[in-house]
């Protein structure tokens, strides 16, 4: 019992209540700041407008493109196929077991993999044609070369050659494609590429098991790799004549109503930053995820579907190539009807688009399983041929679809992800995990147990995605916007370019979001001062600006160029240098020898010269450069960070908690070392929980809440806001 006048004491229940409350409280905040950023249908590429027509669109964009891409879509899975078809009779020649040749098969996918990757970057600084020239010539050749192998480690290497051969495919052709046809027939454009594919795949196997058998015995298969190896050097040739287009010129024409220029300083794209943004595509992560289940199914099936035509039914190679061709044909007429009528679903509504071709995965699958149980030919052909028709169907739409949710900076690298997914996650080790089923249980058992799964759930995990793809896309024309209100800006007579500029920045850890659409801008020489509570986002926004941490949305620029995409050590080269918070050296090695190891990308004189010159304003260092920098105290251990960060003669200084647990005289003579920095023209951004100390060194000042800008003006203004001041500093100046 307490007296009226006295405060009921804490309890357990008590304090469990005020938490789950303040959760309660904070868990509204973040929802109500982020709310996503959805345009009306009319503002969307590709969405709501006319109708395109393949007629005008070829007219646009030429037919050589896409006549030739469409060819190497044709000849490219000969190889493919004819090891699918003629794999029992290389399993003869080579003698090599089902879980062998599966690994083989697989190996395909290791180089195209890995490939694509270093390509997609590639591909963004060379023109597209001369990677495709140059990666169909080394596939023609391996081709060959493939027709003379003597044991299973050699088709192993060629079949990784041919990986690396066909891995420019997934970062180049697609977005060329992209690039040279309007938004609104890239449907009916990508079911024109299909279906030259399906036409080669219907062709291939006919091919394979006519050569195979007109050569006669179980070496007959080498024919088919030397022939194809052949057809292929003129197309080959062929790619130099491509026309090379504007990248996302189709995207800025429809949003913008204009191409803007080509930003040459622009820093380059890197592939571990890229990917980690193209994760954060809500609607791309679901489709990738769907792709890496769907991958188990979509490779190892035509080999094990061909060891089950021998061993269930009897055929021999040339009736495998017929039934092949016979189970694609169909698939030309499911193409046709999926370009005629996906840029339509998509203009109506891109997420029923989406949804759709989830649901064509999983009847896919579902299909083919069928197949493989019915008790004879004639019903097996009619089932295969349904399942083929029904991915074909699928993979025509969705290029229109993903192409406008992925920012067009990142489409190579967005495709070479792709691959990642499907081949890495999916393809090598379905592929295996396939073969050690089909040898322990048969091809039919095999099939069943890997493809019904992969497809439902990859069918499941990309229609999940269609509920995020408005969102998306709104994401890239609000960042198209951006860009050509910052080139309209630049234009303007007297206009300043600040050195340092962030935009409509998102980011989370994980689920959590803690940033919501903060923006600001430093000017040269001006020093910035990042204020806010524990928690309030302050340490995690100079990490996206330094490029530690990515974000989900916005921009970040350095004197006018993007860098948005560039990791770390880009935009530390580029003169960007942040002082992280708390413990920013490293103790057990001296004060000189910390000094070297933050210079590590200069040498002789000119490191000497760095070092030197960071010494000058803390000549205390200076006399202590033999001892270990644990033996320093607080302040003299973050005037050594500081005198670190300075090694790189930065154009940006970020400073992140300068003052965080020093005595105040220590306090003091760090603001003198900032003052005498911003005397000489550096510009800086200081995050601070003290006012004082922000006020003393700050020309501006931004005040971050709960991961969103609350005020952004004068460091003098900010002292005038009581109601923010005191959401700071009230518990620590006691009122």
């Amino acid at each position: 019992m307490t007296d009226d006048g006295d405060a009921a004491p804490d309890t357990p229940a008590s304090l469990v209540g005020a938490v789950l409350d303040e959760e309660e409280r904070r868990q509204a905040a973040e929802a109500a700041g982020r709310e996503d950023v959805v345009l009306p249908d009319d503002l969307l590429p590709g969405v709501g407008g006319e109708s395109v027509s393949l007629r005008r669109a070829l007219r646009e964009g030429g037919t050589r493109t896409v006549v030739i891409v469409g060819l190497l879509g044709f000849i490219e899975f000969f190889d493919n196929t004819a090891l699918a078809v003629l794999a029992p009779d290389i399993q003869r020649s080579l003698d090599v077991s089902d879980a062998v040749l599966g690994a083989i098969a697989g190996a395909f996918g290791v180089l195209f993999l890995l490939g694509s990757v270093p390509i997609s970057s590639l591909a963004d600084r060379v023109p597209r044609k001369y990677v495709m020239t140059a990666a169909m010539t080394v596939w023609s050749c391996v081709i060959i070369a493939t027709g003379f192998v003597a044991n299973a480690f050699q088709l192993f290497v060629a079949r990784l050659g041919a990986g690396l051969g066909q891995s420019y495919h997934l970062p180049v052709t697609g977005p060329l494609l992209i690039d040279t046809y309007p938004i609104e027939a890239r449907g009916k454009i990508f079911a024109l590429t299909g279906g030259f594919t399906v036409f080669g795949l219907a062709l291939a196997p006919l091919f394979a098991g006519g050569v195979a058998a007109l050569a006669g015995g179980d070496e007959g298969w080498r024919w088919v790799f030397f022939l194809t190896g052949i057809i292929a050097i003129p197309l080959a040739v062929s790619t130099v004549t491509i026309k090379e287009p504007r990248r996302g010129r189709h995207e800025m024409r429809s949003v913008l109503g204009e191409e803007l220029a080509e930003d040459a300083g622009e820093l380059p794209i890197s592939l571990s930053v890229a990917f980690e943004r193209l994760r954060k595509i809500r609607s791309f992560y679901f489709f990738l995820t769907g792709m890496a289940a769907l991958g188990f199914a979509l490779f190892s099936t035509p080999i094990f579907l061909n060891l089950f035509l021998e061993e269930e039914l009897g055929l021999d190679a040339f009736e495998r190539g017929l039934v092949g061709t016979v189970t694609f044909l169909p698939a030309l007429a499911s193409i046709a009807i999926a370009g005629r009528h996906s840029d339509e679903l998509f203009r109506r509504s891109p997420p029923a688009a989406m949804a759709f071709v989830g649901l064509l995965v999983a009847l896919f699958g579902a299909s083919q399983v069928a197949a493989i149980w019915m008790p004879n030919i004639w019903t097996v052909v009619p089932l295969l041929a349904l399942a083929v028709a029904l991915s074909r169907a699928a993979f025509a739409i969705l290029p229109a679809v993903i192409s406008t949710i992925i920012p067009y900076r990142l489409r190579s690298r967005g495709t070479a992800l792709v691959g990642i997914y499907l081949f890495l996650f999916g393809a090598f080790f379905g592929a295996v995990l396939t073969g050690l089923l089909s040898d322990a249980f048969g091809p039919r058992t095999a099939l069943t147990i890997v493809i019904l799964p992969s497809t439902f759930i990859g069918g499941l995990l990309i229609s999940i995605g269609a509920r995020h793809v408005r969102r998306d896309i709104s994401l890239v024309v609000e960042e198209l916007t951006e860009e050509r209100e910052e080139h309209v800006r630049m234009r303007e007579p007297g206009a300043r370019v600040p050195v340092l500029q962030v935009r409509n920045l998102d980011f989370a850890y994980g689920r959590v979001q803690v940033l919501f659409d903060v923006a600001f801008e430093v000017h040269r020489g001006e020093v910035l001062a990042m204020l806010g509570t524990n928690g309030a986002g302050k340490s995690t926004a100079l990490r996206v600006v330094s490029g530690l941490g990515v974000p989900s949305r916005g921009v970040v620029r350095l004197n006018g160029r993007m860098i948005t995409y560039a990791d770390p050590e880009l935009r530390a080269k580029a003169g960007i240098a942040q002082l992280a918070g708390g413990k920013a050296i490293f103790p057990t090695l001296t004060v000189e020898e910390n000094l070297r190891m933050a210079g590590f990308r200069y040498s002789g004189a000119d490191l000497q010269r760095r070092v030197d010159r960071s010494l000058e304003p803390f000549p205390v260092l200076r006399d202590r450069l033999r001892e270990p920098a644990d033996d320093l105290s607080g302040g003299q251990q973050q005037m050594l960070a500081l005198a670190m960060a300075l090694m790189h003669d930065p154009e940006v200084l970020l400073v992140d908690e300068l003052s965080l647990g020093l005595a105040p005289t220590v306090i003091q003579e760090l603001l003198t070392v900032i003052e005498r920095l911003k005397a000489g023209g550096l510009t800086m951004i200081v995050v601070e929980q003290s006012l004082n100390v922000a006020l003393t060194v700050a020309d501006r000042a931004i005040f971050l809440e709960k991961g969103q800008v609350r005020f952004e003006g004068p460091a003098a203004e900010l002292a005038e806001r009581d109601d923010l001041v005191r959401a700071v500093f009230l518990g620590e100046e006691g009122g």
